[in-house]
């Protein structure tokens, strides 16, 4: 699969505080104050519309609705038991912080909320805090451009694979590695780099490589 081209596109300012600071509260208080996994509210985020909507950059949502507002319209979409409160503490922590510049990140690039929640693991998302927070949002932009753009390529599995002439079943039974954990591997859905020494060395034996060549970058 080749890389994906989006433009960069001149957006609305107007819209651009409310829009960070709208999903900065949304992801703080929906992980920190509401306990919910950072991979289900984003994956709730998508579902709901919500996503979608920002997208558009309405202005019913991105400037019409608290934070408070829009975690009411994920709840359905949450396993959440506990009453729904009525306000909640926004911290400028490492969640805020990715709410803030996701949602400059989509309304410069024009870049899906999907493409990149789908992506990248939320965890990955949010350490992305440290090395980043203080830098301009243009870095960001970079990095995570970049990192998107090499999902879509093909992973040294699946290269040395293709390369062998294996469909992913013969690989399977040649390395004695389950289906499933190739196909994932291939799929970036797990970490080859940290797969066992001894599943590596199964795949790399079947396909007359060495282990480093099957490993990310």
């Amino acid at each position: 699969m080749g890389r994906m081209a989006y433009e960069v596109i001149n957006f609305d300012f107007e819209y651009l505080d409310d829009a960070r600071e709208t999903l900065g509260a949304l992801f703080d208080i929906g992980v920190n104050e509401w306990k919910v996994p950072g991979e289900d509210l984003t994956q709730a985020f998508l579902a709901s519309g919500v996503a979608e909507q920002f997208e558009r950059h309405n202005p019913v949502y991105v400037s019409g609705k608290s934070a408070l507002d829009l975690l009411r319209l994920l709840a359905p979409y949450l396993a959440i038991e506990k009453p729904v409160p009525a306000q909640a503490q926004v911290v400028p922590r490492e969640d805020y912080w990715l709410g803030w510049i996701l949602a400059y990140y989509q309304m410069e690039t024009g870049r899906p909320y999907r493409q990149v929640f789908d992506t990248v693991p939320y965890d990955e998302l949010v350490a992305m805090f440290y090395p980043l927070h203080e830098a301009p949002e243009q870095k960001f932009v970079e990095v995570l451009t970049r990192r998107l753009e090499n999902a879509s390529l093909p992973t040294r599995l699946r290269r040395q694979r293709k390369l062998c002439g294996l469909s992913q079943k013969q690989l399977a039974k040649a390395s004695g590695v389950t289906l499933r954990s190739i196909q994932m591997y291939e799929q970036r859905q797990k970490n080859i780099n940290r797969a066992s020494a001894e599943t590596l060395y199964r795949l790399a034996f079947a396909l007359h490589c060495s282990m480093e060549n099957l490993m990310e970058r």
